[in-house]
């Protein structure tokens, strides 16, 4: 039987052929470095899940990741277990098949970028910051939690050159943070199923072949909809209350855009800008690139994408084609929220060894190919973020245009 076919009973295929099948429902548009061949090499096993479970609800079994070029390994350490990787969009429906599935983990992370007329004092803001770090401030009845100094979220202060005739600031700041208030079951069904005993108990066990996966259903389902878009909205309002505690009233909201967020029943964004201009929570066509803290950061404009000749550039057509996946690749909406991690020592993905639901990914050195270094957890390697090959990437590819360059002056975790 053919593991190409879209069209056969999945329960017929080998575990290699199922893993076969779900690499062409993969549509890479990363660096091809060590993390982006690990991104690949893992994000297979979840996707060959999502397609078995959706084949057992009746669902078309065609699950999908498209990446953006930050196309990256997943320091999340259950959703690295669940084949997943970072830095794209994953599609597994039209947008209204009344199927959830929880292990992508939205998180409604973001990034506000507000414009000022004079650059803050380093040390001012870090006083506001303690000051307001101890201060009990509340959105509604949810107490507002301070996580702008956890993992890689930040506050960066910018100094902007235009490149557009879209007039900004002269100086930007973003800040990038998330929602933890409510992830578990404190202000509702919580959206992280490892979290909320709530949203755990409601939800379908899934036991597959490559692992375990967690769905919900038609009006459950809907529920969680209901609660990520109010989680969504609460963190965007949260990045703008804090940015007004810290900047007073004189900044304006030039852009805040979610990057980790489930769009509807069956796009998830995972560390990856939505660039549809028609979805209620993408306000303006601005988006931000946030890089590491020692070069430029950048706004970008948005483009409906990916275009014909991307498409066909990158080599996708008879693919796509052939799994009727065209029109999702011609509307993909993607764009690139950062540099994504980077593994200087990782050359490529050998082979990937499997033992008990663990995978442990054999990975080829830059320096000698003939050593390898074998991961099971990602999140335990060390690494660093990639720089301006992103952005080159990304204009190669057509996905949008460069509005300003932010040169960095300086960037503040507390």
């Amino acid at each position: 039987m053919n593991p190409n076919s879209t069209s056969q009973s999945l329960s017929n295929l080998s575990k290699s052929e199922l893993l076969q099948r779900a690499e062409n429902f993969v549509f890479s548009t990363g660096l091809n470095d060590g993390a982006s061949k690990l991104c690949r090499a893992n994000i297979k096993y979840g996707i060959a899940q999502f397609q078995l479970i959706q084949e057992k609800y009746g669902f078309e079994p065609k699950a999908t990741f498209i990446s953006s070029p930050d196309e990256t390994i997943s320091r999340n350490l259950t959703r690295w277990n669940s084949g997943l990787g970072y830095g794209g969009r994953i599609n597994w429906g039209n947008g209204t098949d009344k199927i959830v599935f929880l292990n992508t983990k939205p998180n409604q992370c973001g990034i506000l970028a507000g414009g000022l007329d004079e650059p803050p004092e380093p040390y001012d803001l870090i006083k506001t910051i303690d000051e307001t770090k101890n201060l009990e401030l509340y959105y509604k009845d949810i107490k507002l939690q301070w996580d702008y100094g956890i993992s890689n979220h930040f506050i960066n202060c910018f100094e902007s050159k235009d490149l557009s005739d879209i007039d900004l600031p002269q100086y930007i700041f973003f800040i990038h943070g998330s929602a933890p208030e409510m992830r578990d079951d404190t202000y509702g069904l919580g959206f992280y199923f490892d979290k909320s005993k709530t949203l755990k108990e409601l939800a379908i066990e899934e036991e597959t072949i490559f692992g375990k996966q967690y769905i919900l259903l038609d009006d459950d389902a809907r529920q969680y909809i209901d609660f990520t878009n109010k989680a969504l909205e609460f963190s965007m309002v949260k990045r703008e209350m804090f940015a007004h505690n810290l900047f007073g009233n004189d900044f304006s909201v030039i852009s805040n855009q979610p990057h980790q967020f489930l769009k509807d029943y069956n796009n998830m964004y995972l560390g990856c800008n939505c660039t549809d201009i028609n979805y209620k929570y993408s306000q303006k066509n601005i988006f931000p690139i946030a890089l590491r803290a020692d070069i430029a950061c950048y706004l970008f404009k948005g483009k409906k994408n990916l275009s014909e000749i991307t498409i066909k550039n990158q080599g996708f057509v008879d693919r796509a084609e052939r799994a009727e996946l065209m029109d999702l690749l011609l509307n993909a909406d993607i764009l690139p929220h950062g540099g994504g991690y980077l593994f200087p020592d990782i050359k490529d993905v050998h082979n990937v060894l499997e033992y008990k639901h663990q995978r442990y990914f054999s990975c080829s050195m830059v320096r000698d190919v003939n050593k390898f270094k074998i991961i099971r957890d990602p999140s335990q390697i060390q690494y660093e973020y990639r720089g301006r090959d992103v952005v080159l990437k990304t204009l190669q590819l057509d996905l949008g245009n460069i509005i300003a360059k932010l040169n960095p002056i300086f960037s503040l975790k507390l």
